[in-house]
């Protein structure tokens, strides 16, 4: 007798919808014939889907961020976080178990929708079947970009199994990262064909379709397929850029209130709270009123990008945590990768420092945008500082906040996540622009999202200001900047070939064998399949190692 493997084991709940938020209350079963008589059947069980995606979002979220480069973990943790933050793999490990039981049982509960609601029989039902679809494509695609290596490195690589029906006893092989790929835009497509009216972006809709075909077409580098869905979001007047001035509470604002995005795993307040906030996605970023672990910060590069321009409102996402506003820093990075600093003294505009028993001014440097640094000379030569009051310490380590998963509705760590929105539609065509040799368009669709962050006119591209950039730099460049936190650089870096060069301080470069720098066809880019499942699942294969 097989084994029951778990990752295929579903339990299914009752939810109603108040006021546009998701709810729980307990439910035992619903059969297949419920589903295929009953609209409310098959509702409940696509409410209980969603909101078993809120579980989802935790893991989902440090897999795909915590190998960037926008972060920096001040100390060494036995959480298996650690193992995915500094490249040291385990097959063993709770998040990527977690994530992998989790992703394949929110599939199979698309999929009890999928099998039993017949399509075409009501537009209420073809609805609910376009949201299942959309669903049961997200569960795959985020599982092939975790434990299958990029489309454009090798169609026929493993990528992670197909399950497409509800029966549990059923566990399919690996099918190849090309054909997850393919499977992922049938239900895409499948998907933007049902839908019958618009929710707001707390469900599935056409938009969030469209958003994620463009991200998938981006990926697979059909970069004509990639404007033409993004151009269908940008063209379907439903969403709009937050102004500039609300940019930094982008967080704090509901979902629904929310004009730019596309689609967001709803927490509600208070409901979807636990600990008072201590185990949620921003509690390792931040202490936010006493709430909050607050280990883990901005990284030392996405500082210095960010604060190019002091205008720059995504600057409002980091928190630097002052302890003294009479002291002023200037804080570099040592040759060993380590933060030093030294004290600064205001002169006017400028400030002075104390170097080899002379007092010299702090110099500034600007770009070809007029984008600032500042330098002073050390005992290592000369280095780029942040200047900042005294800043609190963790490990030797200045803190940085992240607030970008935080501060929902006024509540310390509740967020929403964001799965698609506005801006990731102009990089989208941004990025497939450029790689079709289009540099003008690029670059204006590029200043779009700069001069929504509040960057001045000085400050935005053109084809003479590069400054030994490409386009494609710069395109990259911006979206590390308004995507960050959200999930995306890892896999910009790594679709596009490029290294990951984490040479700046944080306990990535602890303990034995650290990885200052990630190559793209590296094996560690992806995870190991859970050990688990190796023991349960006939025919599954590991990762290398």
């Amino acid at each position: 007798m097989k084994k029951l493997s778990y990752i295929f084991i579903i339990s299914l709940g009752i939810f109603a919808i108040a006021s546009c938020d998701i709810d729980k209350s307990p439910y035992d079963s619903i059969t297949s014939d419920d589903l295929a008589q009953s609209e409310t059947s098959a509702m409940i069980v696509t409410l209980g889907t969603y909101s078993r995606m809120k579980a989802w979002t935790d893991n989902w979220h440090r897999l795909f961020e915590y190998p960037g480069d926008n972060v920096a973990l001040s100390g060494t943790t036995s959480d298996p976080l650690f193992f995915t933050y500094n490249y040291q793999r385990i097959p063993n490990g709770s998040r990527t178990a977690g994530f992998w039981r989790s992703s394949y049982q929110i599939a199979v509960s698309a999929n009890q929708v999928i099998s039993n609601v017949a399509e075409g029989s009501s537009e209420s039902n073809d609805q609910i079947l376009a949201e299942n679809y959309y669903i049961r494509a997200l569960m795959h695609f985020t599982m092939v970009n975790i434990f299958g290596r990029p489309y454009n490195q090798g169609v026929n690589n493993p990528g992670v199994p197909l399950k497409l029906d509800a029966e549990p006893l059923n566990h399919p092989t690996r099918s190849s990262v090309g054909e997850v790929y393919d499977q992922v835009e049938a239900d895409l497509l499948k998907a933007a064909s049902l839908f019958t009216e618009s929710k707001s972006n707390v469900f599935a809709s056409k938009e969030a379709t469209w958003a994620l075909l463009s991200r998938l077409y981006l990926y697979k580098e059909d970069n004509q397929k990639a404007i033409e869905y993004a151009d269908l979001v940008l063209n379907s007047g439903r969403f709009s850029l937050v102004p500039t001035q609300t940019l930094g509470d982008y967080p704090k604002l509901s979902p629904e209130s929310n004009t730019e995005t596309i689609f967001a795993v709803k927490f509600v307040r208070d409901v979807d709270y636990e600990a008072n906030g201590w185990y949620t996605i921003g509690s390792l970023y931040a202490n936010i009123q006493g709430a909050g672990w607050g280990e883990m910060y901005a990284s030392r590069p996405y500082l210095e990008l960010v604060r190019e321009f002091p205008e720059d409102q995504r600057n409002k996402f980091i928190q630097p945590v002052v302890v003294d506003q009479n002291v002023t820093w200037g804080l570099f990075v040592r040759n060993n990768l380590t933060y030093g600093w030294t004290e600064l003294t205001p002169q006017g505009e400028d400030f002075v420092y104390t170097h080899g028993g002379t007092t010299k001014l702090v110099e500034k440097e600007f770009n070809e945008r007029g984008g600032i640094s500042y330098h002073i000379d050390t005992d290592e030569g000369k280095k780029q500082i942040l200047i900042d009051k005294r800043l609190d310490l963790r490990n030797n380590f200045p803190k940085y906040f992240i607030l970008k998963s935080s501060g929902q509705e006024d509540q310390a760590h509740l967020w929403s996540p964001v799965v698609s929105r506005l801006a990731e539609m102009y990089l989208n065509k941004a990025e497939a622009l450029a790689k079709q040799g289009q540099n003008a368009e690029a670059l204006e669709l590029v200043n779009v999202i700069r001069t929504r962050a509040g960057i001045p006119q000085t400050g935005l591209y053109n084809l003479g200001n590069l400054g030994g950039k490409t386009v494609l730099d710069v395109v990259l460049e911006e979206r590390q900047l308004e995507l960050s936190w959200e999930g995306h650089r890892k896999m910009d870096v790594f679709r596009n070939g490029r290294m990951m060069d984490r040479r700046y301080p944080g306990t990535h470069l602890a303990g034995n064998n650290p990885r200052q720098t990630i190559l793209a066809n590296e094996n560690a880019i992806i995870e190991f399949i859970p050990e688990a499942q190796l023991l349960v699942h006939e025919g599954l294969t590991q990762n290398p190692s």
